[in-house]
């Protein structure tokens, strides 16, 4: 907890805990990490909702509530994804919250000892 308090006062990153309204059982978390301000008030999502709690709309809900203060309190006009191109679950819940397809970043991240492409997608602030 102090170390994400700590990277939010530094602006660095936002980690919001996303819990279930009925019973209060941690569900997963939204974060964002901060790219650019400036003149572009740009940052990454990320989102994480335990596996025993896909397909209820949890992540949906909590990505739809995590933009609104992306954009209303930190004040961020760009929000991107970058997304494994065989997740098709989040690409789902991303297009679901109105983000967009931009592009296929080739050879973006490596992970599972290769270069694995993502899928850009992303949201604007409506102001």
């Amino acid at each position: 907890m102090e170390k994400h308090q700590n990277l939010a006062l530094e602006d660095t990153a936002h980690v919001f805990g996303s819990f279930r309204k009925a019973d209060g059982k941690h569900l997963g978390m939204v974060d964002f990490s901060t790219l650019e301000r400036m003149d572009f008030q740009w940052a990454r999502i990320g989102y994480t909702i335990h596996n025993q709690h896909w397909g209820n709309g949890y992540g949906r809900e909590a990505v739809k509530r995590a933009l609104h203060i992306a954009f209303k309190e930190l004040g961020f006009h760009r929000i991107k994804a970058h997304i494994n191109t065989d997740n098709a679950a989040s690409v789902k819940l991303a297009q679901s919250v109105g983000m967009e397809f931009e592009c296929v970043r080739k050879g973006f991240i490596y992970e599972f000892g290769q270069w694995n492409d993502n899928a850009v997608y992303y949201i604007n602030s409506n102001e």
